[in-house]
């Protein structure tokens, strides 16, 4: 019972368009991984710079799978789109302490609203790195 209504529920998911799907998955993984900032960060009074890797450290697995299944629904060899949406989260955790240098130590901005802002900003090029290396599908 339980199964053939996750079964239904996830055909009535694939037949919305990947940006839509990739929004909400999306939007679920940043909001977890920026809570996880906020609790590190505020609640734990970790500097925000052991925060960004710890940090991308949980939440990047997380996003890696509902990603790869929930938003492109790849059938790749899972080993290989791992290294390779690893390779994209590490280029965004190296513009995410560029950015939160220039932001917090540079502009004195407050950590949570920088990293927001950055978290915003990352969206786009997160979307078009995941779809065409991360979880590419070959030419049919």
């Amino acid at each position: 019972m339980i199964i053939r209504l996750y079964r239904k529920i996830e055909n009535f998911w694939f037949t919305w368009p990947q940006k839509l799907r990739f929004l909400l998955v999306g939007g679920f993984n940043t909001v977890f991984s920026y809570l996880l900032f906020v609790l590190m960060v505020a609640g734990l009074g970790i500097s925000y710079k052991i925060a960004i890797a710890a940090g991308y450290v949980i939440s990047t697995n997380v996003s890696i799978f509902t990603m790869r299944y929930y938003v492109f629904r790849s059938h790749g060899k899972l080993k290989n789109e791992y290294a390779k949406a690893w390779g994209v989260y590490l280029s965004t955790m190296l513009l995410n302490y560029l950015s939160m240098y220039l932001m917090v130590d540079i502009f004195a901005m407050n950590e949570l609203l920088a990293q927001g802002i950055y978290t915003v900003c990352i969206t786009v090029f997160t979307y078009l790195m995941h779809k065409y290396v991360s979880f590419r599908q070959p030419a049919r």
